[in-house]
């Protein structure tokens, strides 16, 4: 297969003329070169040191932190977050409840309970619109408390308001599906 030979770059011809070449060169941490059959070693050596250090640093310095990191810890119970592909399908298939668009939604959940392996009932939610070209999305700005003036508090409450009016929508339009149990006002306040 032929190919096409492309222009030198700038660096490349000053390098060039001072005599090196194109080929890469390995060396080592002394400066030195590597022969090629000892690269490999080199860099698994460079990975296996690099591992220790991030190891050493990520290590509790004070003799309280370990003994509080070796005492084994109590799993935190969650309330049981309901997850149902066709309440989200549903609720991603309605206008975006801030902007009014259609066809451009998804299913956003309120703010409240959400962290790091914490899951949110998904009828606790309401169609925000995505991004699209153009659009930065209203999903976006709601999650990162722009949407609204009022900040963390504003947004919270407009989502709890939200969500109850899409499932107010859907259950008066008989569409709540058959398998997922209906919501209980006031029975599920908090995170999960």
């Amino acid at each position: 297969m032929l190919s096409r030979k492309q222009p030198m770059s700038r660096g490349a011809r000053q390098l060039a003329s001072r005599g090196f070449s194109g080929a890469p060169c390995r060396t080592s941490a002394r400066g030195g070169a590597v022969p090629p059959a000892d690269a490999e070693a080199a860099r698994e050596q460079r990975l296996r040191d690099r591992a220790a250090r991030a190891m050493a640093s990520a290590c509790p310095r004070s003799a309280s932190m370990v003994a509080c990191a070796s005492t084994p810890m109590a799993a935190c119970e969650k309330d049981n977050a309901l997850c149902s592909e066709p309440y989200r399908r549903l609720v991603a298939s309605m206008r975006c409840a801030w902007c009014g668009v259609s066809g451009f939604s998804q299913h956003a959940h309120e703010n409240m309970g959400k962290g790091l392996g914490l899951k949110v009932d998904d009828r606790r939610a309401f169609p925000l619109c995505g991004a699209r070209p153009g659009v930065e999305g209203c999903h976006v700005a709601f999650d990162q408390y722009r949407l609204l003036p009022g900040g963390r508090d504003a947004h919270r409450a407009a989502g709890a308001r939200w969500a109850a009016a899409t499932r107010h929508q859907v259950r008066s339009q008989g569409m709540w599906p058959a398998r997922l149990p209906m919501w209980v006002e006031g029975e599920h306040e908090g995170g999960c």
